[in-house]
């Protein structure tokens, strides 16, 4: 296939929105999908090259990683590089070194999607301060390329019909996996290969058709209104989508058939041709690698260094710098590796292995700088481990279950209903506890200190017996209304009901320390006392509501690990937020008492004193700014359980 300048115009349509709304500029919200018309591109170019060579007799395998080693490694090793050298000056705190390091790692051996699937969402501000976030994207274009070869080696002598017909199979496979994935795991479904790759057969696909001669027949009479489409439904869906599209799905078909129709019918004749191949265009697209390299490591960068959303000057800085950058590392790193006569295919496999290695030893420098600056900052590094052991709590939850009948889950399954059933037969009466991510912390604390030997959880972050304020999309699928019908079985087998939650979820304006109590929405309020009301009346259980958790200012990760805490306290803690929260007590406990439901404030039985509670014997109780620790869950759990027990409550009693 000739060279197509319209196909490096395509790579600037699809390279510069992403460069957009990763800059966190408005209005292009579905800029993300330059991503997917990549996808497209890469199955299109690579099916191409292999059915060329395959059809001349003239393929290698090695020839075939050669080249990808040739436009792949440089210029990502040399991004990876520059950021390295340049990520310990923006940040040293050593949380952000270490997953810098493993994000590194990651990328270095191909799996970065897997990576970032594991440890991040796509969209949010941790991911956003992420270096090498975008490599996922080549993660899985390098999947592709160690299988695509070989499955098109294996059925190449089968026939075209064979070819086309396996192809089409693993599109719709894939694109049924994504289907499922984005209701059902909508992180791995954006991350990883399986959800992606019917994009790149859509790709693949248009390859094989190109030169079909029926095609060709179509593309002489309709090649300007079929690429004029093309390119329509490409813009169109980046205004159209948002971050919380359920993405990959039938949805994103839209930009993807719109790649293969600007692939199949632009040509330098028709119109869409001649603008895809304007110098700039064509230009950006002959850079467009090395700008999706550099955009990500800059932005992310610059947004560590000041601010999150940058202003419009510092994201005018950060574009101009990505471009100067991609230019010359287009200029002086991928052109001179591509060239055969500088680099034989000897060297290239001996340069790729040697610097595969060395920045994997180096990434794990990184990933393991705790340890080097501990030596250096020893006190400094004390007062991180006990932010990090906080943050650890939160982030890796341990569900106490003592493999008997203390035991929690987050959705009500048959283990969950026969090890109940199991265990009614033994201790007759349950605690039961309700909640969110709440729930589960009071669970913890609960079945951690407590005598009773019959304490479950159905609990599970984002669910709370109230709807959610605000338009928010993605939403678990919760547990209350299976509780009623869990309850009308096994209400005699429940001695208590304990619900709670958090105070801020019940705010039009989510933030305590900025919200008044003018912002506290009395319909969840009453949500939530209908509920309790319900099931404790047409059920017959005993129903308490423990109250709220005042949240801080700051998690804990994010304090000053390099000064004493205690000078950061003013920072940390929120008078407003314990004021809103004491009075989000006072309304809970107003409501509740027509329906006799007793409520227990938090902050009383927990004898809550903010800030000295916030480290006891050397140990952090807040997870997060929202959440109590393991230590927190401890200390309190058994504040907790002494005070209702002193109120009569005498299934919970303290272990001794």
């Amino acid at each position: 296939m000739h060279y197509r300048k319209e196909i490096d115009g395509l790579r600037a349509v699809a390279i510069l929105p992403v460069i957009w709304v990763h800059s966190g500029l408005p209005y292009i919200s579905g800029g993300f999908l330059g991503v997917d018309v990549f996808f497209v591109i890469s199955g299109f170019l690579i099916t191409s090259i292999l059915l060329r060579e395959l059809e001349s007799n003239n393929f290698s395998l090695a020839k075939f990683y050669e080249r990808r080693a040739r436009r792949i490694l440089p210029a990502l090793l040399t991004v990876i590089a520059i950021t390295s050298l340049i990520v310990p000056f923006i940040s040293g705190h050593p949380k952000f070194i270490g997953d810098y390091g493993l994000s590194v790692l990651s990328t270095v051996l191909f799996s970065s999607n897997i990576y970032f699937w594991q440890t991040s969402g796509y969209f949010g501000s941790a991911s956003e301060l992420s270096p090498m976030l975008h490599t996922w994207s080549l993660a899985v274009e390098e999947q592709y390329y160690i299988f695509f070869p070989l499955l098109l080696m294996a059925l190449f002598s089968s026939g075209k019909k064979i070819i086309v017909s396996a192809l089409i199979l693993i599109a719709i496979f894939s694109l049924l996996i994504s289907e499922w994935g984005a209701v059902n795991s909508p992180i791995g479904n954006f991350y990883l290969l399986p959800s992606r790759a019917w994009e790149l057969m859509a790709g693949a696909l248009a390859a094989v058709f190109y030169l079909n001669h029926y095609l060709v027949k179509i593309r002489t009479k309709f090649s300007t209104y079929l690429s004029g489409i093309g390119i329509v439904l490409i813009l169109t869906s980046y205004f159209l989508f948002t971050p919380s599209t359920l993405h990959p799905t039938s949805l994103t078909i839209l930009p993807v058939f719109g790649a293969v129709l600007v692939l199949l019918f632009s040509e330098q004749r028709n119109y869409v041709g001649k603008v895809l191949s304007i110098k700039l265009l064509s230009m950006v697209g002959l850079i467009s690698y090395s700008l999706y390299l550099w955009h990500q490591p800059v932005l992310a960068l610059m947004k560590k260094s000041y601010w999150i959303h940058l202003d419009p000057s510092r994201i005018f800085i950060s574009i101009l710098l990505t471009f100067f950058l991609s230019y010359f590392t287009w200029k002086y790193v991928e052109n001179p590796f591509r060239d055969k006569r500088k680099f034989s295919q000897n060297k290239i496999f001996k340069y790729s292995l040697a610097s595969i290695a060395i920045f994997s030893l180096c990434s794990l420098l990184f990933k393991e700088n705790l340890q080097i600056q501990k030596l250096i900052f020893p006190k400094q590094i004390v007062r991180f481990e006990q932010l990090l052991e906080a943050d650890n709590a939160h982030t890796n939850q341990i569900m106490f279950d003592n493999d008997d009948c203390k035991f929690w889950s987050k959705d009500f399954n048959n283990n969950f209903i026969d090890r109940f059933d199991h265990c009614a037969k033994k201790y007759d009466k349950a605690v039961f506890i309700l909640g969110g991510s709440h729930g589960m912390d009071l669970y913890n604390a609960v079945a951690s200190n407590t005598s009773n030997p019959f304490i479950v959880s159905v609990s599970k972050g984002f669910c709370r017996a109230h709807k959610f304020i605000g338009d928010r999309k993605n939403l678990p699928k919760c547990q209350y209304e299976e509780f009623k019908l869990f309850a009308d079985k096994y209400s005699d087998n429940i001695s208590y009901v304990l619900y709670t939650q958090t105070p801020d979820r019940l705010f039009k304006i989510n933030s305590l320390h900025k919200a008044s109590s003018k912002d506290l929405s009395l319909k969840r309020v009453k949500e939530v006392t209908n509920y309790l009301a319900d099931i404790k009346e047409k059920n017959s259980l005993n129903v308490i509501m423990i109250g709220m958790l005042p949240p801080l200012k700051k998690q804990p990760i994010s304090w000053d690990y390099e000064q004493p805490f205690d000078e950061q306290f003013n920072d940390i803690v929120s008078l407003n937020a314990m004021n809103l929260t004491k009075f989000v007590d006072q309304i809970f406990a107003s409501e509740l008492m027509q329906y006799e439901i007793p409520y227990i404030s938090k902050i009383e039985a927990f004898s809550l004193d903010l800030p000295k509670d916030l480290i006891i014997e050397k140990s952090i109780t807040y997870s997060d700014s929202r959440h109590i620790s393991s230590k927190g869950e401890d200390v309190f759990g058994q504040r907790l359980i002494n005070y209702m027990t002193n109120k009569g409550y005498n299934q919970l009693s303290i272990t001794e």
